[in-house]
């Protein structure tokens, strides 16, 4: 018999989780604060995904707090310590957080609000033991989260991976123009590296927020350029499956000589400024060869256009990446 339901499992922010709370409740009640098990609840709310996450709902949680305590220490002395002068409390310290975006502290600093709710008297010492709750809670928070997975070496991996399999790709589209029989299954596999780098690019944003340094970005700018070009792959080999290559297979080599070049010098290191060349000279080849004689030329000639196109705006997205990192 199983004790545990099916997919428990003991993470790290499970575990520092437990410390961050433990730590905050013990620490508060060393130093003689009211209500010390607030400290741990907190704590709990407050420990995040990433370093980034959990700053961010720190400095929102204080920011709500200064909201919370002003609110409702000027209603409590106006009105009275009373369970409807808490309702009314709420009822425009709710709206009022989430306008400002930090509706993170609704649910802690409403909590705090009731130990003054049930205070005879709102005093300094009162309200500065609230705010050390608050601090100490959030301060530990941010301090088991600091030690978080550098994951550089898996994205630089990653990286080289998604060159390989555009180079790949590029490749294969070059020999494979005038075979109808492995369009379909070519195209499976630009969904595959388009999941693979929408993958890849939620863990550089985990990364990035792990990171709160400015060189911590670079691979998230570089996967986000690459999420780009992916789509615009996946448009042009759409394009290729609806066209009968066979029939117009001449019509094709200059663009297979522009596939195959891009395969074969697709890398991060590549500026793209020679193959924005080559791309502009395939379409003015095109654009001075004879006109199309029949319909189905013409249509033809039109969705080869379209490709085009796309390729140079595949080609400049890299090669505007290139100048912003060098900027």
């Amino acid at each position: 018999m199983k004790i545990f339901p099916k997919g428990f499992k003991i993470g790290a922010r499970t575990i520092k989780t437990v410390i961050a709370a433990s730590l905050a409740i013990m620490i508060a009640d060393m130093l003689g604060l009211q209500y010390a098990t607030a400290a741990g609840i907190i704590a709990i709310l407050s420990v995040g995904n990433t370093k980034k996450s959990t700053y961010q709902l720190g400095k929102n949680r204080l920011l709500n707090f200064l909201f919370a305590m002003v609110f409702a220490t000027i209603l409590f002395n106006l009105l009275g310590h009373h369970v409807l002068v808490f309702a009314l409390f709420l009822l425009f310290f709710i709206p009022c957080s989430a306008a400002w975006g930090i509706a993170e502290g609704i649910a802690p600093n409403a909590v705090l609000v009731t130990h003054l709710l049930v205070a005879r008297d709102i005093t300094p010492d009162l309200l500065l033991n609230e705010f050390l709750l608050n601090f100490i809670a959030i301060s530990l928070a941010f301090l088991v989260n600091w030690k978080m997975p550098n994951f550089q070496n898996e994205l630089t991996i990653r990286e080289r991976r998604i060159e390989h399999h555009f180079q790949d790709l590029f490749k294969r589209l070059s020999f494979i123009l005038d075979k109808q029989t492995e369009k379909e299954h070519f195209l499976h596999k630009v969904e595959d590296l388009e999941t693979y780098i929408a993958d890849s690019l939620a863990l550089a944003r985990t990364h990035m927020d792990n990171n709160l340094v400015d060189h911590a970005s670079h691979s998230y700018d570089y996967l986000t350029m690459r999420a780009r070009q992916v789509e615009l792959f996946r448009e042009l080999t759409e394009l290729l499956v609806e066209i009968d290559l066979q029939s117009q297979a001449q019509t094709f080599e200059k663009l297979k000589g522009l596939l195959l070049a891009i395969g074969e010098n697709y890398g991060r290191d590549n500026n793209a400024k020679a193959l924005t060349s080559q791309a502009q000279e395939v379409l003015a080849y095109y654009r001075a060869s004879d006109l199309p004689k029949t319909r189905h030329e013409f249509e033809v000639r039109a969705q080869l256009f379209q490709i085009l196109q796309l390729i140079q705006s595949f080609i400049q997205i890299k090669y505007d990446y290139v100048l912003e990192t060098r900027a």
